[in-house]
């Protein structure tokens, strides 16, 4: 689920990774991929796959072609074709062709305001975790285990975890981390108001079994999830998860700024979503959307989550695999008896459709 306002959901962000059970064994239908039906989204482009006249984008997750018949529109300092790239956002509607290549009929695209941040406000390079066992804030602070702190004051429900003194698990993590977050972030300048400024530690939390983001870029991942996990494909499975929410929560903003580019009622409406004090509570049908939008926004987040992981290099076909270790609170016996959680099912469907076939083990 999404954290929406008006809704209760776990610690900040955090995902629950159980959903609805499956079969066992990898389900392989398409049935969850939306094939050869009409598709409609927003979101950024990350990389261009064929530049041209004919562009094919990767955005939202999906491979986006524009041709000759795409009713094209721009909004904002773009004009052409010829300027539209990478951190550029698209609002697009289309189906998606035998190769699961989504073939655009409408695409309307914006560039994002480019606005500087001051040098005094910047975060920039990651703190490495303490030598010591600590405490992180929801901000990304630590804080002595010896430190005398109060609830009130830990910024949220990301607040106050322990953070292990482990080098190596934190060194992992952070490079795990870092290996997903999408080119074109890295190659933002550093005050860019559009650069992500990730960060990425492991605590000690047994109640969650995912990821946990929290202030923008704080991505928090249990020892206890690192540990359920198998291999490092896996592992950025996870973290790509949260490095795909904050692009969303981008996305939510943007919305606010160039609402001529969904209308200003569905603008409105994703928007609050993400962002307090947009309360969804108070309009009519507001528990219907709320479960609605947490769907479609987890169902983008795991299709997003594939395309980081493939264009980082890592086995997409593990994504599925680590959601269906972190489904149960406990772990059986024999973690082949495990079941697919609706989350893997979609990626699943996703994978046969876009990915083509299924690729090796993982690392």
């Amino acid at each position: 689920m999404v954290l929406t306002a008006g809704a209760t959901a776990p610690a900040c962000g955090a995902q629950d990774a159980s959903g609805a059970a499956a079969n066992a064994s990898a389900p392989t239908a398409q049935s969850s991929t939306d094939v050869d039906k009409k598709i409609a989204g927003f979101g950024v482009i990350d990389r261009v796959i064929l530049p041209g006249p004919e562009p094919v984008f990767q955005a939202d997750g999906y491979r986006i072609r524009i041709d000759s018949s795409t009713v094209v529109a721009f909004s904002g300092e773009l004009k052409s074709l010829a300027e539209v790239g990478t951190n550029t956002w698209v609002k697009y509607e289309g189906k998606r062709d035998a190769g699961g290549v989504l073939v655009a009929s409408q695409a309307a695209f914006a560039a994002a305001r480019k606005v500087k941040i001051p040098a005094s406000q910047l975060s920039t390079d990651q703190e490495a975790a303490p030598s010591q066992e600590s405490r992180i804030d929801a901000k990304g602070n630590f804080v002595s285990m010896h430190t005398k702190v109060r609830m009130s004051d830990a910024g949220g429900w990301c607040g106050w975890h322990k953070v292990p003194a482990d080098r190596a698990l934190q060194e992992r993590v952070h490079r795990v981390g870092l290996s997903v977050v999408p080119a074109y972030q890295k190659q933002l300048a550093t005050d860019d108001s559009a650069k992500i400024h990730y960060r990425f530690y492991a605590v000690d939390e047994k109640q969650i079994r995912s990821d946990m983001f929290c202030v923008a870029g704080l991505i928090l991942v249990p020892v206890q999830v690192v540990k359920r996990l198998k291999n490092d494909d896996q592992l950025a499975a996870v973290l790509a998860d949260g490095v795909a929410f904050n692009i969303q929560i981008q996305s939510a903003r943007l919305l606010t700024e160039r609402r001529e580019l969904m209308g200003v009622e569905i603008a409105g409406e994703i928007a609050g979503a993400f962002i307090p004090g947009v309360n969804l509570a108070t309009k009519a049908g507001a528990a219907v959307f709320v479960h609605e939008m947490d769907l479609h926004m987890e169902e983008q987040r795991g299709r997003m989550a594939l395309a980081i992981l493939s264009d980082a290099g890592y086995d997409p076909w593990q994504a599925p695999e680590a959601w269906r270790l972190l489904a149960p609170k406990k772990m059986p016996g024999n973690a082949n008896s495990l079941k697919y959680p609706a989350r893997s099912e979609y990626q699943f469907g996703f994978l046969n459709s876009q990915y083509g076939a299924r690729a090796g083990a993982g690392r």
